[in-house]
């Protein structure tokens, strides 16, 4: 039992410290975009420094990029596919969290630490769609 609470609190350390370098590396400056102005912007700024380095192959697939994002980007879009994300997510836990107890109640040990594992990984991904909703909405306010 003393080797099974040890490895749960070693996993439980892993997934916080991948937790907080996600969280390092996402307000280290580094956007993907989130809101299609942000999109376009990203694209943009990829196209000078392609025109720069003279790669008119990457520079015809910019163009196009972001010819789709001018024409088909809607915030409220994003939006939805955001929450959508969320909602999965959430579903997901939940499934994992009923998979931990019916370990839980078979008394399987190395059953439960995978479980736990799972529904960690799970609670990390929903942490990580909420936080991506969250910037969302902070990108959008700061316009």
């Amino acid at each position: 039992m003393k080797s099974v609470n040890w490895l749960v609190c070693k996993l439980s350390i892993i997934t916080l410290a991948i937790s907080f370098s996600f969280g390092a590396y996402a307000s280290n400056g580094q956007s993907e975009g989130l809101t299609c102005e942000s999109k376009k912007q990203s694209i943009e700024k990829q196209i000078g420094y392609v025109k720069k380095n003279n790669n008119s192959h990457q520079i015809q697939g910019l163009e196009k990029a972001l010819s789709e994002v001018n024409e088909h980007c809607s915030n409220d879009d994003l939006e939805a596919k955001y929450n959508k994300r969320i909602s999965e997510k959430s579903n997901k836990v939940a499934e994992r969290t009923k998979e931990l107890e019916q370990a839980r109640a078979k008394g399987n040990k190395q059953k439960i630490i995978k479980q736990q594992t799972k529904l960690a990984d799970a609670e990390m991904e929903l942490d990580e769609a909420k936080t991506k909703l969250s910037d969302f909405y902070k990108e959008l306010g700061s316009k």
